[in-house]
């Protein structure tokens, strides 16, 4: 092996495997409210789990702003950032809104089974679209999701939670599954979904942050 083999890229760290620079702070800070959502869900904290959701997804419509403003990163720290991006999305929006679901009582076998079928296709689709971007050239900027984006789920079981606070518990149960459902053959479809651009991304961040207050005052004062 050359001495040009053993150098190390401009993020990789001496003491351990990875790339750490500032372009993927975001998607490493959406992984870790993922996880403490995840956390608060399994000891039925669900408002909070809930929040965690909300603001992963904020981390998520801004962790590709933040790597292409990086200047100079190398192939190598490019597809790391693609990789771990996946890989969080499978975390925060593919098991931590299943693991909700479960926590708000679905615990039924026709619950449990779209719950799998949710996290297949969000797999699915995760994967495919690993290898679309491996092989896609990068010049040109995507106008177009083809799917609903996993994302998503940061919007949508928030909306059904907010919901659920008032309605009864039997009419959550289907009104979370039948979207649940639905969303996981959006997720595999190929529907074309315009995607959001320049002043959307803080038209969704205020609607985020007012989001996260409801629940809050819901949670507390109400």
């Amino acid at each position: 092996m050359s001495k040009d083999a053993n150098k190390l890229g401009s993020g990789e760290c001496k003491f351990c495997i990875g790339y750490y620079n500032r372009s993927v702070v975001l998607t490493f800070l959406g992984l870790a409210f993922a996880v403490v959502g995840i956390c608060f869900a399994y000891v039925t904290n669900l408002t909070w789990s809930v929040v965690c959701l909300i603001v992963a997804g904020v981390c998520d419509m801004f962790d590709g702003k933040v790597a292409r403003a990086c200047k100079g990163r190398s192939e190598e720290e490019k597809d790391f950032g693609v990789q771990i991006d996946s890989l969080t999305d499978t975390v925060a929006f593919v098991v931590l809104p299943v693991l909700i679901s479960l926590e708000m009582g679905h615990q039924g076998p026709f619950s449990i089974a779209i719950c799998v079928l949710y996290v297949l296709a969000g797999v699915i689709r995760l994967g495919f679209f690993n290898v679309l971007v491996a092989h896609r050239d990068n010049s040109e900027p995507l106008k177009n999701y083809t799917g609903l984006p996993v994302t998503s789920a940061a919007i949508i079981f928030p909306a059904i939670w907010l919901i659920s606070r008032f309605v009864s518990r039997f009419s959550t149960t289907i009104m979370y599954d039948v979207v649940m459902f639905l969303t996981a053959v959006l997720f595999v479809s190929r529907l074309k979904i315009r995607k959001p651009k320049g002043a959307m991304y803080y038209v969704f961040t205020v609607v985020a942050v007012i989001g996260i207050a409801v629940l809050i005052y819901l949670q507390y004062w109400r």
